[in-house]
């Protein structure tokens, strides 16, 4: 399994309660895949660079997981898919 790191920019007009939701279905459908969570970090809700889909903030959320590299293509088209994430990437980490 290879470790992955996910920054995740969710809509900022969402509530704690959905935010914490929509994160949620993202590690079940990791978990779905026989990959294993390791942390979840909350940033909170930031001011963005630059706007994106006309919002100016966004919840920032990081996801830390192991994952086979053959689902990876899945778990993007389930990001795409998101209407409530801004923005996201998926960066593999190298073990040390």
């Amino acid at each position: 399994m290879i470790n992955y790191e996910s920054m995740i920019v969710f809509d900022p007009d969402l509530s704690e309660e959905d935010l914490k939701s929509e994160n949620e279905k993202l590690l079940n459908l990791i978990k779905s895949f026989k990959g294993e969570i390791l942390k979840t970090d909350d940033w909170g809700k930031r001011t963005l660079s630059f706007e994106i889909k006309k919002k100016k903030e966004g919840y920032y959320l990081i996801n830390f997981f192991k994952m086979e590299a053959k689902n990876l293509a899945e778990l993007e088209n389930q990001y795409k898919l998101n209407e409530k994430i801004l923005r996201y990437n998926l960066l593999r980490v190298n073990e040390e």
